[in-house]
């Protein structure tokens, strides 16, 4: 993922099926606009917040959201569905899943006690990470739907 918001933006354009273009037919602007403002060297010209989240939505590649988030120190995670009819047992199983899958990350990038660690190495940490946060929440709201609403005493 790009660090910066701008790198990301032109990124998210410019590696997207169709390009520039076909977002911005999506986006309903025109694609030398689109392309105005996603130059980074550009200094007149910039996506406004609703054109960010709009690329993003079209696009369906988060990444300003998660370059923002990196700036301010944060990281994101998919929301969730309503759990209410999920099964807690299968959280949990899906959960240990991914604990296992993080562990198997992590082994292989400190394996054999390498002072390095590839920068595929840690997009694979980065993405175990996201999959086992994604996993606790999901067993955290599938017990969550569970509490008894409280009763209104009367």
């Amino acid at each position: 993922m790009p660090a910066d918001v701008t790198d990301a933006a032109y990124l998210i354009a410019h590696n997207h099926t169709g390009g520039v273009r076909v977002l911005a037919e999506r986006m309903g602007v025109s694609a030398n606009t689109l392309q105005n403002k996603l130059n980074p060297n550009n200094t007149t010209h910039h996506l406004t917040l609703r054109e960010s989240v709009a690329l993003q939505v079209m696009s369906g590649n988060p990444a300003i959201l998660h370059a923002m988030a990196a700036a301010l120190g944060y990281t994101c995670v998919p929301a969730l569905p309503d759990q209410a009819a999920g099964d807690p047992v299968e959280a949990f199983v899906a959960l240990q899943q991914e604990v296992g899958e993080f562990t198997s990350a992590a082994a292989d990038a400190f394996r054999g006690g390498k002072a390095m660690v590839s920068r595929n190495e840690i997009k694979r940490l980065q993405y175990r990470y996201n999959e086992l946060i994604s996993a606790l929440n999901q067993l955290l709201a599938t017990a969550a739907a569970r509490v008894p609403a409280p009763v209104e005493e009367g």
